[in-house]
This record gives C-alpha cells, sequence and structure tokens, in this order.
C-alpha cells in the first residue's frame, strides 16, 4: 500500500508573525494563527483569506501525510 501524499502551503500572520500550514485536503477548513485574526482555507480551486495571512511557501512536490501532520503537531507543543 502507498503512503498517501499530499501539497501544502506555508502562511505567516502578519499581526503575530505565527506561522501555519495549510493544505487541500480538507474542504471547508480553515487554519488559524494563535491570535485568531489570521485564517485560510486553502482548496484545490480556490482560497480563502480572513485577517492578514502572507504566504512563505508553496510546496511544488508531494510529501508524505505523516509529515505533514508532525508539522502541524509541533506548531502546537
Amino acid at each position: 500500500m502507498s503512503e498517501e501524499k499530499l501539497r501544502y502551503t506555508l502562511w505567516q500572520c502578519q499581526i503575530c508573525e505565527d506561522e501555519f500550514i495549510t493544505d487541500c485536503k480538507a474542504r471547508h477548513d480553515m487554519v488559524w494563527c494563535k491570535c485568531k485574526k489570521s485564517a485560510v482555507d486553502d482548496e484545490e480551486w480556490y482560497s480563502r483569506f480572513v485577517g492578514k495571512p502572507k504566504m512563505l511557501e508553496e510546496s511544488n512536490t508531494l510529501i508524505p501525510i505523516n509529515h505533514y501532520l508532525k508539522l502541524n503537531k509541533d506548531k502546537d507543543e
């Protein structure tokens, strides 16, 4: 069985400077910064923004989903 992979985008809130990661896998999933003033819902066909998110990096390759989950887990600790 092959490991599931996805693309991700790294954002930074221009208010609190928190960095957060979005993917296009989950539907209608707003990912918020720590101050809750910026968020991104990054879908396959559109993106919604709240506040002042700034795109830092967009992956152009697929990464294993376990690596993506670890990136988000490390952010919350």
